[in-house]
């Protein structure tokens, strides 16, 4: 009995969190049509600057910068407020979890995603700083410039790759942690 208290448990657990949490990947055709669309405004914005001033140019692509940059934290935030509603929703169907599990599931959660969030701005905020550097250079060819950005972006791949496995790493704890939470609770039930 006890086994299959816990097997129901885990089965659950794991589906939760994949819907919960973004292991589905359900979003990620809206997330590339997204993607598309603003790859097609780049290239429109581009056609756009052929007779502007460097200035008006400069002015230009900062703006659409910052609109793309808004766009894309809007649609995070409505993809993470998505999740959590069914998370909540499906929590709330659970009735093998204790309140003061779910409520620690949400906000394990939550935790995650303001952490991505935090990673992601430093992320931002040293790629501008980056490109700081080449936009006051008049030294620097095209071709060097495209050198430096792809070992700057390669550079970062060690760091990115760490903090995803460091997530997988406290998703997995989490999961554990509530198991066996769980097994001990149903131990005291059938005991």
């Amino acid at each position: 009995m006890k086994k299959v208290i816990l097997g129901a448990m885990v089965v659950l657990f794991v589906a939760m969190l994949q819907v919960g949490w973004g292991w589905g990947n359900k979003d990620k055709e809206e997330k590339i049509e997204g993607q598309m669309e603003q790859k097609q405004e780049n290239r429109d914005l581009k056609k756009t600057l052929k007779e502007k001033t460097p200035e008006e140019k400069q002015a230009a692509i900062e703006q659409h910068q910052e609109t793309h940059l808004a766009e894309n934290k809007a649609f995070q935030q409505a993809m993470h407020d998505k999740q959590m509603a069914e998370l909540k929703a499906k929590l709330a169907q659970n009735t093998k979890l204790t309140e003061a599990q779910k409520t620690e599931i949400l906000a394990a959660r939550e935790k995650q995603a303001s952490g991505k969030k935090a990673y992601e701005d430093q992320q931002r905020s040293e790629n501008d700083a980056f490109f700081q550097n080449f936009a006051n250079d008049p030294k620097i060819t095209e071709e060097q410039k495209r050198a430096a950005i792809r070992a700057h972006f390669q550079s970062q791949k060690p760091a990115n790759e760490a903090f995803r496995q460091q997530q997988i790493a406290e998703n997995k704890s989490e999961r554990e942690k509530i198991l066996s939470e769980g097994s001990s609770s149903s131990n005291v039930v059938t005991q």
